[in-house]
């Protein structure tokens, strides 16, 4: 009977300790270094994930921005026809523009805030900073 449950009371035994031993435990060296593969996966994936978010929220403030400027340069940037003069003309040129910004934007956005807080929410999406 004893040889029975030696066995099983040192598998509990084992257990327990496991779950008591992460919070005895301090950032150490060989903790920094295990974290090093879960970082750059989450680097990747936040800057995977940043670049068209990037580029989506860039490109519509650049668009909005280069609507208003046209439509200043027009005379009136609160006119009803300058306002739709400069989102035809202006707006395209602004979108691409703002996008191209909002790639590398999001692109470092996503790897930083990826690398130092790897799969949080605040790796995949933008704040206005």
């Amino acid at each position: 009977m004893l040889k029975k449950l030696a066995p099983s009371f040192t598998l509990a035994s084992a257990l327990v300790c496991t779950l008591v031993a992460p919070s005895l435990a301090e950032e150490s060296k060989f903790q920094s270094i295990v974290d090093v593969p879960v970082r750059a996966v989450g680097a990747t994936v936040g800057g995977t994930v940043g670049v068209p978010l990037g580029a989506l929220k860039d490109g519509v403030k650049g668009y909005m921005k280069a609507s208003k400027a046209v439509a200043g340069g027009l005379g009136n940037e609160d006119g009803q026809i300058q306002t739709i003069a400069g989102m035809t003309v202006g707006g395209p040129f602004g979108f691409v523009a703002g996008g191209t910004y909002g790639c590398f934007d999001g692109l470092v956005h996503g790897v930083k805030t990826g690398y130092q807080k790897p799969f949080t929410k605040e790796a995949f999406t933008f704040k206005d900073e």
